[in-house]
């Protein structure tokens, strides 16, 4: 019964976020943009985002930006490499520089390794084969693991493959391409 108990602690601790929850964790921006037309066509939870909410720092590792900024970061994309701005948006970026991205046709988050330096081709950037949505979901259970980390400074073997089991439930390997490892 005890294990039962600590077991079912465990699973509580990480718990993957619905979409309307995730919303609630957002602060709204004072007015709702409108006129969104300077915004290539994208993931509709993205645009919807980005349209009523602010920018928000969910882990120092994932940053998004708000619309102007989103808007700021890809003209500048734009006009250095339009190459890769015509295939990727960038939609946030990481304390240390590095860049997260939404893949215009495909509508999936990769990432972008700063110490690579200039952006060249695609194969530079990894992908995690996730939506926006999927990815703010990841977010959140990497905020829950930092917090808790910062209370326990371990967890052990038992919490750490619930953390990576939910994480591989967002997609398949999502925890092995994920950019930053915790343990």
């Amino acid at each position: 019964m005890i294990f039962l108990t600590h077991h079912f602690q465990n699973h509580a601790m990480f718990e993957k976020l619905t979409a309307e929850e995730i919303l609630e964790k957002f602060q709204e921006r004072k007015s709702i943009l409108k006129n969104i037309s300077a915004l290539p066509k994208l993931d509709k939870f993205y645009i919807s985002f980005l349209s009523k909410y602010q920018g928000l720092e969910i882990t120092p590792d994932i940053l998004i930006f708000d619309y102007e900024e989103a808007l700021k970061e890809n003209k500048y994309l734009t006009n250095n490499y339009p190459t890769i701005s015509n295939k990727l948006w960038m939609v946030g970026r990481t304390g240390q520089g590095d860049e997260w991205f939404l893949d215009k046709e495909r509508n999936t988050i990769y990432f972008y390794d700063h110490n690579l330096g200039e952006y060249v081709n695609e194969a530079q950037f990894l992908n995690l084969g996730i939506s926006f949505l999927s990815f703010l979901q990841m977010a959140y259970l990497y905020q829950s693991l930092e917090d808790l980390l910062d209370e326990n400074e371990m967890l052990n073997e038992s919490e750490q493959h619930n953390f990576i089991t939910i994480i591989n439930s967002i997609a398949p390997n999502l925890y092995e391409r994920y950019p930053f490892k915790y343990w």
